[in-house]
């Protein structure tokens, strides 16, 4: 991925330079729906609709998935932070998504944060879909994702 190698080169740049920030948070509000395809969600829902079990941690890059129900029908997002130690975290994520006993694939683009929140816009996630998040640490030299449990 093209993105990867430039940012892996940034990030080492940063780190050698010693350049530490404050990011800025994207608010939960700011993402917009998107349109597809959705999954079945238990009745035991965190109030604002964060989902414990699909968190995934790699160093300070930490994913998970927010879900909303809107209109009768479910959707969700990935959100990642890359804040943590008193350094300017370099890592991405996207989110991916199944239905019914298939493979999962991913929905959203890749999303990069250096010392910041950021999240995806929200997918279709209705019934007989799970939705998972994939985060890379690039400071750690991550060549690949790492997936979280989807829900």
């Amino acid at each position: 991925m093209s993105i990867r190698r430039s940012v892996t080169a940034f990030a080492a740049t940063t780190a050698l330079a010693g350049v530490a920030g404050l990011g800025l948070t994207v608010s939960a509000g700011a993402a917009t729906y998107a349109e597809g395809s959705g999954a079945s969600h238990s009745a035991v829902v965190h109030p604002d609709g964060y989902k414990p079990s699909s968190v995934k941690t790699r160093g300070y890059c930490k994913g998970w998935v927010y879900t909303t129900k809107k209109n009768g029908h479910w959707f969700a997002k990935g959100v990642m932070s890359s804040r943590g130690g008193g350094y300017r975290w370099h890592c991405e994520m996207y989110i991916e998504r199944k239905h019914g006993s298939g493979g999962y694939a991913p929905v959203s683009g890749e999303h990069l944060a250096a010392g910041e929140t950021v999240s995806t816009g929200y997918y279709w996630d209705d019934k007989g879909y799970r939705v998972r998040i994939c985060v890379s640490n690039l400071d750690w030299g991550d060549q690949t994702y790492y997936c979280g449990k989807g829900v």
